[in-house]
């Protein structure tokens, strides 16, 4: 969007800026080429850093106040570029911004026709009209801008979760080790992961039903995260395999908490019948020089051993 607006800006106000200066309007045609200069700079700087809020922020600044200016230079006629204005705003910062620059922009405009009557406005009717079609202009770009961001949060909540049991998903979870393993190499930061498998969920599934499997998983994720702290997460992995994902743990206090977590699962997750659930787990910690792949895989094998030595027990990776 910052891309968009940038060219828009150069296509549309480039030519302005120039007959400006060539018809000896000196003012507005500084203004004008600020403009233009400052939405490249914004687009070049977007691309290079990746920081669009940044961008974004001084961009609706600056049209905010060239905009002023504009308008106190050309009078009546500067107010046509007020509109499309409003709506830039929109696409450049988060709707909460974005009515925060709109109303300071409105504000600055009625106050300086007050000071200066006639200045801007001919009129205080042409005032009021202007500043209730103005106002309702960024009251749709509010709602639009609203609702595209819910959309948006609700798509990337859709991406990042698993749709049944609520956990993160694969995708995520491979994006969290990445981070994890950079973390560790840049600021020794420590982490740690369990990754633990359902016992027996196939005969779950065959003789209760796979909705009685489903909801089992459903009840698990919730039992997990209440013996967790905040800043872990968990992920299902996939099937009936899940992963939590350990930050700034001490790799002798991990072990216990793994313990917890099955005795937890045992005591509090039960079939239709009364009978308990178990879990077997493997649990590696975040070796330097590692990537997340061979961390994922040490984990992996010790879930292995852990089933292969009779299932309903924690085992920690070599």
């Amino acid at each position: 969007m910052i891309t968009l607006v940038g060219l828009l800006i150069f296509a549309c106000v480039t030519p302005y800026a120039i007959f400006r200066f060539y018809a000896g309007d000196w003012v507005v045609g500084t203004v004008d080429l600020v403009i233009v200069l400052s939405a490249i700079g914004a687009v070049f700087y977007s691309w290079r850093t990746g920081d669009t809020v940044k961008s974004g922020q001084f961009l609706a600044l600056i049209f905010c106040i060239g905009a002023v200016i504009v308008c106190i230079s050309l009078d009546i006629n500067g107010l046509v570029w007020i509109y499309p204005l409003l709506v830039f705003i929109f696409f450049l910062v988060s709707a909460t911004r974005a009515v925060i620059f709109s109303s300071l922009l409105l504000l600055a405009l009625a106050l300086i026709d007050l000071l200066w009557p006639t200045i801007i406005f001919a009129n205080r009717f042409q005032m009021t009209s202007f500043l209730v079609t103005a106002f309702m202009s960024s009251f749709f770009a509010y709602v639009f801008a609203y609702r595209t961001q819910r959309q948006r949060f609700e798509l990337k909540k859709l991406a990042s979760i698993d749709s049944l049991t609520g956990a993160g998903n694969r995708h995520t979870l491979n994006q969290e080790l990445e981070q994890a393993v950079l973390l560790k190499r840049k600021l020794d930061r420590r982490f740690a992961i369990i990754l633990f498998d359902l016992d027996f969920f196939k005969q779950i599934n065959d003789g209760y039903g796979h909705k009685v499997g489903d909801q089992t998983l459903i009840q698990l994720v919730p039992i997990i995260s209440g013996m967790i702290r905040q800043t872990d997460q968990v992920f299902r992995y996939g099937g009936e395999e899940f992963l939590v994902l350990l930050r700034e743990i001490e790799p002798q206090h991990l072990l216990a908490l793994a313990e917890k977590i099955r005795l937890g699962v045992e005591q509090k997750l039960r079939l239709p019948d009364g009978k308990a659930v178990t879990l077997s787990a493997g649990i590696a910690v975040l070796q330097d020089n590692e990537d997340w792949e061979q961390w994922l895989h040490r984990a992996d094998m010790a879930l292995y051993q852990a089933k292969n030595n009779g299932r309903n027990q924690v085992i920690a990776a070599a």
